[in-house]
């Protein structure tokens, strides 16, 4: 019985190392098709995160863009305003040069020579009624020659 009992404890360390080396290779073999699985899930992973990877740029090229519109926009505004003002400040200054209607006319110099309007009216009548006497006369004048003329 005790060679039984030997027998049976080296069958079994046996057994043990057997199963041993076999867990040994199965666990290479799994190690082996986990980092084939991980490289392929890794692959994948790869090619998932690159796709998010451009979609970020993308948008993250969206957003540059549109705050670069907007600054442009604000400094073409802002340069807009400082030519407003610029153009504002010469067109004032050329028009107080020329232009004297406004607050200040009382301190406007009064010239000597006045216009009176109802002595120009009566030397305008005047002058109407003189022309239309000359126009008579010459119309007289006229008709006295042609009558004239006729009789000769």
């Amino acid at each position: 019985m005790h060679l039984d009992k030997k027998r049976e404890e080296q069958l079994e360390k046996m057994e043990f190392e057997l199963e041993k080396e076999y867990n040994q290779e199965s666990s290479e073999e799994q190690e082996s098709f986990e980092m084939i699985f991980e490289t392929e899930n890794e692959k994948e992973k790869t090619e998932e995160v690159r796709q998010v990877e451009i979609k970020v740029e993308k948008f993250q090229s969206q957003q540059d863009l549109a705050k670069k519109k907007k600054k442009d926009l604000v400094f073409e505004l802002s340069l807009f305003f400082i030519l407003g003002i610029l153009i504002g400040i010469t067109v004032k200054t050329e028009a107080v040069k020329k232009i004297t209607i406004g607050f200040n006319d009382y301190q406007i110099p009064a010239k000597v020579q006045r216009y009176n309007i109802a002595e120009l009216k009566s030397n305008l009548l005047r002058q109407a009624a003189q022309q239309q006497t000359v126009q008579n006369a010459a119309q007289k004048q006229q008709a006295v020659q042609d009558s004239n003329q006729q009789q000769n």
